[in-house]
């Protein structure tokens, strides 16, 4: 008899779980509470129940008889991934490692309690006095302690600006919470990567550079090079403090996110640990560059199957996050011969005549190209100018035809 899996989410973004799922031969039941989700035209049961909803996923899981809860690509769900599994007895990491992970209150508060590096903040539930914040020096950093994808997150260099800050913070918290931060300055390097844990050592790792270019959301990337520019030796410091990070959390199992600075004194700053693999494709990407493939090495411990550690290959690759930076009406990608040579992969998520939003608003994201390049001397060549190129190809109309 097929394994059922629940996924949690079936965004854009989340079809490669669905179709690693299918491509297995597992029963494929899904959890979604946007009635629009590309993700249930692919799977064999589909549930409009949001993912964020504890008991009702519980409920489903249990109802359904499923063996495996997977929340892909989703910091969200995951929690709620880890709820159900722990209640049911199903494969997981625990959920109190995977909670603190997930809450960037918890999480700045852990790592100050082990001695790790972490910006200095406050939380609030919306009454804050600027007293308050006197011992953090600006900019602050406002963001939802719970939420994900840059929703809701706003730099502020001035009292002024705070108050409308911290509102749009919490209305993407769940928990009604904000967290304002000092902002880490990554001139050394920002960072971005997935990792594998099993049995609580991490497997594989893999960072690169996060660079971000756009001119309506300059919090968010939107482009990412793996591998990293860094010295080795860098780089493996990173990791070195991510294990650790995780082995004193408890963290066991499954693809990890990881979002780190190095600032202009060589510190370390692990900035989020999200307990799921990346969104924008990040996993495809680092699959691209290195051979190693989360997807199918968490598949195969589903499948209790052994799992090789093979030597990764380095082919630098480039993720980038197709948008607009103002509003429009979606027509084409239009590129150059010479940059789509480059194209590994290419996935539009619109159709000609949707509406497209900037990238400073949630769901704004049109599609993700995968770039690889022979060497990195040839990516670094492409990379300056990769950016003003790509968005000036994305051609928009004022009005629908």
């Amino acid at each position: 008899m097929a394994k059922k899996i629940l996924l949690l989410g079936g965004s854009h973004g989340q079809l490669p779980a669905i179709f690693e799922a299918k491509r297995r031969g597992f029963y494929t039941i899904l959890c979604d509470y946007l009635p629009d989700n590309p993700g249930q035209n692919h799977t064999d049961e589909y549930f409009c129940i949001s993912t964020t909803d504890y008991e009702a996923v519980k409920a489903c899981a249990e109802e359904n008889n499923v063996d495996i809860i997977l929340a892909y690509a989703s910091d969200p769900a995951a929690p709620i991934a880890s709820f159900a599994a722990e209640k049911l007895g199903l494969i997981g990491s625990s959920f109190d490692s995977v909670s603190l992970l997930s809450n960037k209150k918890q999480f700045r508060k852990f790592l100050k309690k082990h001695g790790f590096n972490t910006p200095r903040f406050v939380v609030t539930g919306g009454n804050i006095t600027i007293a308050e914040l006197s011992h953090l020096k600006k900019p602050w950093i406002v963001k939802p302690v719970d939420s994900s994808d840059t929703k809701g997150v706003t730099e502020v260099n001035s009292e002024i600006k705070l108050m409308s800050a911290v509102q749009k913070a919490l209305k993407y918290s769940k928990s009604g919470q904000a967290i304002i931060e000092e902002f880490v300055d990554g001139s050394v390097a920002n960072l971005h990567g997935d990792a594998f844990i099993h049995d609580g050592k991490m497997i594989f790792c893999m960072l690169g550079d996060r660079i971000f270019s756009s001119v309506s959301a300059p919090l968010k990337p939107s482009t990412e090079l793996y591998p990293s520019r860094l010295p080795k030796k860098m780089v493996q410091q990173v990791e070195e403090v991510t294990a650790d990070i995780l082995r004193k959390c408890g963290f066991t199992f499954g693809a990890i996110n990881i979002e780190a600075r190095i600032d202009s004194n060589g510190d370390i700053y692990v900035m989020e640990i999200g307990p799921r693999a990346g969104g924008t494709l990040t996993p495809q990407t680092i699959a691209a560059a290195t051979g190693f493939n989360m997807l199918e090495t968490l598949f195969d411990l589903f499948e209790n199957k052994y799992i090789l550690q093979k030597e990764a290959f380095l082919m630098p690759t480039i993720c980038f996050a197709l948008h607009v930076n103002k509003w429009g009406i979606f027509e084409r990608v239009n590129l150059s011969d010479q940059l789509k040579q480059y194209i590994l992969e290419e996935h539009i998520y619109v159709n000609k005549g949707d509406v497209v939003k900037p990238y400073s608003e949630p769901g704004s994201l049109i599609g993700v190209l995968i770039f690889r390049f022979e060497d990195m001397a040839q990516a670094e060549e492409m990379l300056p100018g990769l950016y003003e190129e790509v968005i000036a190809g994305i051609e928009l109309s004022q009005k629908r035809n």
